[in-house]
């Protein structure tokens, strides 16, 4: 099974590169490893609800010959979106492409950021990209979010490296390839230019806020209903916004004891290792502090703020997804196994796996949002290929439940 295949193959670099430490061709695997995602994401066959959405849409876009302005209009077909598929179905009319394109950017801009930010731990944070569902959710779902993402993650590069205009151009097409990246770099300009940058004052906001939603759960949800036309112009992007805000996946979390708990150990752990990675950070990671405390202050922000209003998760998972996961490993490589003898290291590192394993397990085996009675994994597995072309069954019925039901006419 090729899953099982790269997330071992995955293990076995991150444990003889990064936690033994051992010498070799380094580049060379790293290379060999996006590859092969990008051939799995890219080679696909009808998995993934909304590829094969995208793949129906497909069906309906202009080539470059024959774009119209009302190609345009609508707020699901974003400019970025639009050309990629015009451009692709100008080079050759199969969906195919515009997969595999996709999947190329999102990963090659991944291994760059990877290699620029941690070359000591890369295998390490793949895996961790790898198992914690980062990668099958924006390389075989959200692909235009995944378009987004990576010019995201350019313009922060841009700015660590102070190359503003670059920075601006990454962020402008961002927002012309998913509208969510809007909100997103709205929120980092507040967080790193217009607050002061002040570990006191963050930690006061974070309390507040945490204090605030702990308090009334509902009130950020009441305040983005009554000011979301502030942030969003045009009525369609706040319509759309408030919808996927109000829906079943992203519904408002309830309020358990459990749910509570949870809040309050995943601030006090973000707190925690940020504050014991203060004396390890420069030796693995080579992206400016301040720029990295940002974005743990970000995520912090979100974590509290979707427990009110959850499609902050989506926002915080998918484009700040990097910085909680490097916080992690070297948390786990610089604090817990650094000063382990190598022959225990191994060891130690496969019994803290199964922490990020456990939350793997109980996103793919629970139960699907918009299917009942049908696991998450069915989305993924099992796998097929644009060279076999295997139909699943099970899947199919999702595929359809969603209004993209297998024809002719729709096969790609």
């Amino acid at each position: 099974m090729i899953y099982l295949f790269i997330f071992i193959y995955l293990l076995c670099l991150s444990v003889y590169f990064d936690i033994l430490e051992m010498k070799g061709r380094r580049s060379l695997h790293f290379t060999i490893a996006i590859t092969l995602l990008i051939l799995v994401a890219g080679l696909r066959w009808r998995i993934g609800s909304d590829t094969v959405l995208y793949a129906q849409e497909f069906t309906q876009y202009h080539d470059l010959f024959h774009m119209e302005l009302s190609d345009f209009e609508s707020l699901n077909r974003m400019p970025v979106w639009v050309l990629l598929n015009t451009v692709c179905k100008t080079v050759w009319n199969d969906f195919v492409l515009v997969q595999l394109v996709a999947a190329t950017f999102s990963l090659m801009v991944s291994w760059y950021f990877i290699r620029k930010v941690c070359p000591s731990l890369q295998f390490f944070v793949l895996l961790c990209y790898y198992i914690g569902g980062r990668y099958t959710t924006l390389n075989m779902e959200l692909l235009r979010e995944s378009i987004a993402v990576g010019f995201y993650l350019l313009a922060i590069l841009s700015i660590d490296e102070k190359r503003m205009k670059y920075a601006m151009l990454y962020a402008f097409l961002a927002i012309m390839s998913h509208i969510f990246a809007f909100l997103t770099i709205i929120i980092f300009i507040i967080c790193y230019y217009l607050l002061p940058r002040n570990k006191i004052l963050r930690l006061t906001i974070c309390i507040c806020l945490f204090f605030v939603v702990i308090l009334n759960k509902d009130y950020l949800i009441f305040l983005m209903q009554n000011n979301i036309n502030v942030l969003f112009i045009n009525e369609e992007m706040s319509s759309k916004f408030l919808n996927y805000a109000m829906s079943d996946q992203y519904g408002s979390i309830d309020k358990t004891i459990m749910n509570y708990i949870s809040l309050i150990m995943h601030f006090f752990t973000y707190i925690f290792m940020l504050y014991k990675c203060k004396k390890v950070y420069p030796k693995f990671i080579l992206l400016k502090r301040d720029l990295f405390d940002t974005f743990i202050f970000i995520c912090i922000l979100l974590l509290l703020g979707k427990f009110s209003f959850t499609i902050l998760y989506r926002i915080g998972i998918n484009y700040n997804y990097y910085f909680t996961c490097l916080l992690a490993v070297i948390f786990t490589k610089g604090v817990l196994i650094e000063h382990i003898r190598k022959q225990q290291r191994v060891f130690v590192y496969l019994v803290l796996l199964i922490i990020p394993l456990s939350f793997t397990y109980k996103v793919y085996f629970e139960f699907t949002f918009d299917f009942p009675g049908h696991r998450a994994y069915s989305r993924y597995y099992p796998y097929s290929t644009i060279f076999d072309k295997t139909r699943n069954y099970q899947r199919e019925k999702l595929h359809q439940f969603r209004g993209a039901g297998y024809t002719k006419d729709s096969d790609y």
